[in-house]
């Protein structure tokens, strides 16, 4: 059938590589929830100018086909016009500021007209996140996809996220941690190494001959900041600790009573004394051979005792003792043989059986008891065999490694000790409202450059909150300062801040973020004492911060330029006295 112009214009959106209902292969792998990634955007591109020339012939041959319809049905029935949200510009597609020039980097969900409306009406916010993205970092991602207008059903095609491997500057919500930490950039973290030494630098991050070992704390610190930050993902990268089931069999002792069990519930069977006694008691219904080791004298008694047609030495021969023992051995072996009582159970069993074999049959046809000792390994290969349900610690603990393939296994105390800091945190008022704030945002990653040395940098806040008169931030940090005197633990907490360099992360995170005030929640992880402090940087400390990060940032970029990664003492000197040493020296002369 004929086209009319309203279709020939959805040709045209076709072939610029925008989704259009009716046209637009919604499974095809290029739609993410009606957005293009960056490979359908240069494919798109390849196709647009083989497409345009063919899509534009078929509109001219569909206004030929309609002349009724040329005047009227681009009036009455011609979609509107498209316009950017962020920027304003119009004609439709992807304006060239907003995009898909970045593709992966703007990973936002986009809706139809009547969809934006919705939204602009009764969520404020997502007006904001959708601001153009050249204003200072603002909005979710430098780049977004400008196009207004997808399809019902690319909206319900679920395709997996691929991130991009190099990240341009801007804001990205959703990062996950493993693809932060892999990302182009320097962090704060890298910069603390720096300071470490230049040559602790190279070895951890370029050369990688520092390998990056887990530690108890960090495993720890990471748990902490799972739970308390972003509690309804904690089950997603964690497994969490239950308890063993009771039908588990964990020890080597449950194994030996699982056999024990079964085996006392076996017909018993004849033991080998058992066995002799019945072979004893039927050696005693048979005549008993005669002895052939006697003397002369009771030799010939025992011939003479002979039945007749045993003694064959004739009359009138002389009877040696060797013929009449030979005519004993004769009589001996014509007796029934008696049975051995001697050898194993399974030869006494053999012996029962020449003359009995019922017995021996029925005594074979019960089932042997098994061995209840050897190890766990072997015992479990018997307790299989009496019980084949039976689940092993090893092989719930392999279940349990399938089930959470990919997550972290945490020990139950590391659960508990999460729990507990989450409630000490919801507890204190001042972190319960930055925690609880309903614009806060978590582990949102920020990328840029270093406007001194051009270095790429980035940086991933704890907490973010976006005021109309200021935007927050803070840092949840745990700390150790369980046995500190109330006087002193605002000393010790300025102490950690240096030492640890945290002042250095907060400046940097305030730069790059275009933050105003920076926060660090500091909660206590000792056992049972979950003290929280909420400390706020001050402007100067800020600044020393960054003028410390800079520093860092101009030693890495001259160390990057001419190759020299200096050792952290890299001249001999002369150790001297300090000021504490130098006064015992004087007291000492004084004594």
């Amino acid at each position: 059938p004929s086209k009319n112009p309203v279709d020939a214009d959805k040709l045209l959106a076709a072939s610029r590589g925008e989704f259009v209902d009716g046209i637009s292969d919604p499974n095809d792998p290029k739609w993410v929830k009606g957005i293009e990634t960056r490979d359908s955007v240069n494919q798109n591109q390849q196709e647009t100018e083989q497409n345009d020339q063919k899509a534009e012939q078929n509109s001219r041959n569909a206004q030929q086909n309609e002349p009724e319809t040329k005047q009227s049905e681009p009036i009455t029935q011609q979609e509107p016009e498209k316009a950017c949200a962020a920027c304003g510009q119009t004609d439709g597609g992807n304006c060239p500021d907003c995009g898909a020039v970045m593709g992966d980097a703007t990973y936002q969900e986009t809706f139809d007209e009547e969809n934006q409306v919705e939204v602009q009406e009764n969520d404020p916010e997502e007006m904001e996140s959708a601001e153009h993205p050249h204003k200072e970092n603002a909005g979710n991602h430098p780049h977004h996809d400008c196009s207004d207008e997808t399809g019902e059903a690319s909206a319900n095609v679920a395709t997996e996220i691929m991130w991009p491997s190099y990240f341009e500057p801007g804001r990205y919500e959703n990062l996950p941690n493993e693809v932060y930490h892999s990302a182009n950039g320097i962090s704060s973290t890298m910069l603390k190494d720096a300071r470490i030494s230049l040559m602790y630098y190279h070895g951890r991050h370029i050369a990688g001959t520092i390998p990056n070992e887990e530690s108890d704390a960090l495993l720890r610190g990471r748990i902490i900041h799972s739970y308390v930050l972003e509690t309804d993902k904690f089950a997603d990268e964690y497994a969490i600790p239950v308890p063993v089931p009771e039908y588990v069999v964990t020890t080597s002792n449950e194994l030996i009573t699982i056999i024990k069990k079964y085996n006392a519930s076996l017909p018993s069977l004849m033991t080998p004394e058992q066995m002799k006694e019945w072979i004893e008691s039927y050696n005693s219904t048979l005549i008993q051979p005669l002895s052939v080791s006697a003397g002369t004298e009771e030799t010939g008694i025992l011939y003479g005792s002979l039945p007749e047609e045993f003694r064959r030495i004739p009359e009138g021969e002389k009877h040696t003792a060797s013929a009449m023992k030979a005519c004993i051995k004769e009589y001996n072996a014509s007796l029934p043989p008696l049975l051995k009582t001697s050898g194993t159970r399974e030869q006494l069993l053999e012996q029962i059986e020449t003359v009995d074999p019922e017995l021996a049959k029925k005594e074979r046809a019960k089932s042997l008891p098994y061995n209840i000792s050897g190890t766990k390994e072997q015992l479990t290969e018997i307790a299989r065999k009496i019980r084949p349900e039976l689940v092993t610690l090893e092989d719930w603990q392999k279940r349990q490694q399938e089930e959470n393939a990919g997550k972290t296994f945490i020990s139950a105390d590391m659960y508990e000790q999460a729990k507990n800091i989450h409630a000490a945190l919801q507890n204190n008022t001042d972190t319960a409202r930055l925690l609880n704030h309903p614009d806060r945002k978590s582990e949102i990653s920020y990328f840029g450059f270093d406007e001194e040395t051009g270095l790429e940098i980035r940086v991933r806040p704890d907490i973010e909150i976006r005021l109309p008169y200021e935007s927050i931030c803070a840092d949840v940090k745990s700390v150790s300062l369980g046995y500190v005197r109330q006087e002193r633990l605002k000393d010790r907490l300025h102490r950690e801040i240096i030492e640890r360099d945290y002042h250095l992360s907060a400046a940097m995170y305030c730069d790059v973020a275009n933050l105003d005030k920076f926060f660090w929640i500091f909660v206590n992880k000792d056992v049972g004492y979950h003290w929280v402090a909420v400390v706020e940087a001050s402007q100067e400390l800020l600044e020393l911060g960054r003028q410390e990060y800079r520093r860092t940032l101009r030693q890495i970029n001259e160390a990057l330029e001419t190759n020299n990664w200096p050792a952290p003492i890299t001249e001999s000197y002369t150790d001297e006295l300090n000021d504490f040493d130098l006064r015992r020296l004087e007291a000492l002369h004084l004594a």
